[in-house]
Parts: structure tokens; sequence; C-alpha cells
């Protein structure tokens, strides 16, 4: 099997070998570590800001889950392409192209005027960050080996974690201070020094027998997910008999089908003999899984905190702090004992954990204390932290050192792939028992009320419903709306929160 080929001036310096190639990938490990740490700080810090978005810009709820899931849906759709024109066109060639990209698109968020324009630049952004996802793992998969590489995925891990444990707390502050805006442009400065250092220190590498590039698959497996994810989001504001969503459902299905043939028929996007390998098919369970959850946990869990609880954007990323540092903890723990214990095992249990974590969250009403968040946020926090480099290790070390750039693809487009469903699927759970609660408790409570505000506290949120209500009704309608709302939040907990211990389960029968 062929390498890949390095290319490095100062490797090839006689007597300096040695001295060089550590130099490189130290600063390998230090832009790769830097970008995701953007990335991810981009996910969380989107999340607190959401009620300020929707407030400037007249929002609605749909809309909202659309800034989350364009990026997401982007990532998933290019991750995939962007490994093969990595390990085709070069590693450090793509992974400047994403940063530009993603630079350019954070920068079209924070100059958004309408909802419309900064869903578009969520997508670009996410266009941008698929390049970046699917050469981090495979810039580090090329530069480290054995134990080397072991603590380098430890140390992008922390990273990861690091993203997530700022990213509340920025996002809060940010927005208090300055505006929801400063959020998307304090990627700028930092994207434009990474290019800039990634240009003079960051050395070329690439699978010099890469296989052709596959299109019909990238668009195949592009349109299918972008169409389940359209009906999964669309389906309870349009009816899900709506012919719209059954179109779409129906093309979902045809898209996919086709992608599968295409792949089985000649390798190239997907490939699917990878699957063969329990290991690889564990991490890819693993990632999707967890994404599945945390999508659309953090999403509706902060918008419970500022709806209900009626905490500040800064306040609630304070609130949620507890998670974000038992997820940046086990990270690094995760990072140091992946060689040490069967990969499936800590899968499994970080699954576990996770799943557990969520379903310790029930405790919260509309009258409890935040306080009560906390036991599911630290053990939720572990097993979320946890399940990144475990599956990082498990995806590199089943595939030959060639075939990275697709191995990391094939990860990060669980992750994404599962973010991108799992706040579709949990959102229609939310929206439905939302309007459910609430339609029985302005029952409960006599209200007399405009038709189709229940509908509207599902679409755009209990402000705006509130402000359709006449004015001496308002207090006892946000009261129940505050009540349907928990209701709400306890149905995406007990189903994130099962979804995740299946999948540990699931992951136990995939051991070698």
């Amino acid at each position: 099997m062929a390498r890949s080929s390095t290319v490095s001036a100062a490797t090839r310096a006689p007597g300096g070998e040695h001295h060089a190639d550590r130099h490189a990938r130290r600063w390998a490990l230090a832009l790769v570590c830097s970008a995701t740490f953007m990335l991810v700080l981009d996910v969380t810090i989107v999340n607190v800001a959401l009620p300020s978005i929707q407030t400037s810009l007249g929002a609605s709820l749909t809309s909202l889950e659309w800034v989350v899931d364009a990026y997401a849906l982007a990532l998933a759709s290019l991750l995939l392409i962007s490994g093969s024109l990595a390990d085709r066109y070069g590693r450090r060639r793509l992974f400047r192209t994403g940063l530009a990209v993603f630079t350019v698109g954070s920068l079209a968020c924070s100059l958004s005027s309408s909802a419309s324009m900064l869903v578009a630049s969520r997508a670009l952004q996410g266009v941008g960050g698929a390049t970046l996802f699917a050469t981090a793992l495979a810039i580090l998969g090329q530069e480290f080996q054995g134990a080397d590489r072991a603590r380098a995925l430890g140390t992008w891990g922390a990273a990861v974690a690091l993203g997530l444990a700022v990213g509340p707390l920025a996002g809060g502050l940010l927005t208090d201070l300055l505006s929801w805006r400063a959020i998307f442009f304090v990627n700028v400065p930092i994207g434009a020094a990474a290019f800039a250092v990634a240009g003079m220190r960051l050395r070329e590498s690439r699978d010099p027998e890469g296989t052709p590039l596959d299109w019909p698959g990238a668009l195949t497996f592009g349109f299918g997910l972008c169409l389940l994810t359209f009906a999964l989001v669309e389906g309870n504001t349009r009816g899900w008999s709506s012919p719209v969503i059954i179109a779409s459902l129906v093309g979902a299905c045809v898209f996919g089908t086709v992608f599968v043939k295409i792949e089985r028929a000649r390798p190239g996007l997907f490939d699917l003999s990878l699957f063969g390998h329990r290991t690889f098919d564990a991490a890819t369970l693993g990632v999707m899984g967890q994404g599945l959850v945390i999508g659309p946990l953090l999403f509706y869990l902060v918008r419970y905190l500022q709806e209900v609880l009626g905490a500040s954007p800064l306040r609630a990323g304070v609130e949620v702090v507890p998670m974000t540092v038992t997820c940046f903890a086990a990270a690094i723990l995760a990072g140091r004992i992946t060689s040490r214990a069967p990969l499936w095992l800590l899968l499994a249990l970080s699954l576990v954990l996770l799943g557990s974590g969520t379903l310790l969250m029930l405790f919260v009403s509309a009258t409890a204390s935040w306080t009560v968040l906390i036991p599911g946020l630290l053990v939720g926090g572990a097993g979320w932290g946890a399940v990144n480099p475990i599956a990082a290790e498990g995806a590199l070390s089943s595939v030959p050192a060639e075939r990275s750039g697709m191995a990391s693809g094939i990860n990060n487009t669980g992750r994404q792939v599962g973010i991108a469903i799992g706040l579709g699927a949990l959102g229609a759970v939310f929206q439905h028992r939302l309007q459910s609660v609430l339609t029985r408790e302005i029952a409960h409570r006599g209200l007399r009320v405009p038709p189709g505000v229940t509908k509207l506290a599902a679409r755009g949120g209990l402000a705006q419903a509130a402000a359709a209500v006449p004015p001496n009704a308002r207090p006892a309608f946000v009261a129940a709306g505050r009540v349907a709302s928990s209701a709400a939040l306890h149905g995406v907990l007990v189903t994130g929160g099962i979804g995740a211990i299946v999948v540990g389960i699931a992951i136990v029968f995939l051991r070698d």
C-alpha cells in the first residue's frame, strides 16, 4: 500500500530531519487545534445568542433551527468530498481554503440584516468548516503515529472541549456587552491569522494514488440529506401530510438509494468497505449518537434558561458551564486512555453517560431553579466530551494513513448528520409537545386567545405568541406557556436520553 507523500524542504535537509519533523508536527498540531477550537466555539457560542437573534431579526423558531441546521447540513454534505479533495490535491491547500471560506462566512453572518441572510451565511460557514474538519484529523493522522498520535488526538479533543466550554460564556458576554453580531465577527481575526501562519508553517501532504473525485456520490448524498432534514424541520409547521413534506421524504429515500448504489459500484466518496471494520463502525455510530442528542439539547436547554427562567445570555452561558467543564476534563482523560482499554467499551460508556445525564435533567419545570440541572449537566458533559477523541482514534486506527482524509471525513460527517437530523426530529417533538400542552393549559385556565396562537408559540416562541394575546390575558398566557415549554423540553430530554443509551448498547454488539 502506497504511503502519502509529504512535501517539506526542511525534512530533506541533511542532519536536520528529526528536529524539523518535530517542529513541523508541533505547528501542525497547533494550527489544527486552533482551527478546530474556532469551529467548535462557533457552535456553542451561537446557541446562547439565538433568543437575541430572534428578537433582532424577527425570526421564527423554525428559522432559528435553520441557523443551526444550515451550518450542520453544509458540513455533513461536503465533508466527504472535502476529505477526498484533501487526499488528492493537498491537505494544507484545502485547510487554508477552508479557513478563508469560513472567515468570509463569519463576516457575512455578522453583517446579516435578515434571518434568511443569516441562514445563507451560516451555510457558507459550513462550506468552509467542512474542509477544515475533513483535513484536521487527516493532518494529525499523517503527522503522528502510535502513542504520539494518541496524545495528539487527546490535545485535539481538549481543543474541542475548550471551545465547548468557552463558547457559552463568550457568547453570553459578547451578546450582553456588544451584540449577537460580535459572536461571528470574533472569528474573523482568528481565521485570518491562522490562514497566514498555515501558509508559512504547515507542510503539504496528499495521497499520490487518490481515487477520482466522486461528484455523483457527493450530490446524491447532499441532496438526500438536505431533503430529509427539510422534512424533519418543516414537517410540524407545514403538516406531515403536506405534499411538500411527503415529496421531500420520498426524494430523500430516492437519493439515498442512488447514493448507496453509486458507492457500491466503484470506490469513490464513501468507501463502504470501511464499514467492515467494527471499530470504525462503532466510531461512526458513536459520533452520530452524540450529535443526535447534543445538537437539540443545547438548542432547547439554552432556550429554556432564557425564555422560561428569564436568564440573560451571559447568565445562561454561566449556567451551562458545569456541562462544558466536565466535557473538557473528560476529553483530556479520554485522549490519554484510548490505548489502555477497548475503544468499543469506552464509546459505549460515553454514550450511556451522555444519555443518563440527559435523563437526569428531567427535574426541570416552569418554577424550578436552574440548579436542578447540575447533576445532569455534569454527567452528560462527561459523556459528551469523551466521545470525540475516542471516536477519532477509532476512525484513524481503522484505516491506512493514505485513507485518513476519507476516514476523518466520514467520522465528522456522522456527527453533523446526527446534529442535523437530531435537531429536526427532536425539534418536531418539542413543537408538537409545546402546542399540545399549551392548548390544554389554555383550556384549563379558561383563557380567551386568538385562533392559531398555540401554533404561533410552537413556530415563533412564547414572546411572539404573547404579543398576539389581549393584554388582560397575557400574564396567564405567559405562565401557561412556561409550563408548556418545560413539558416540551421534557419530551426532548426523554427522547434524546433514551436514544443515546440505545446507541451505547448497540456499540457493545460491535466489539471485535
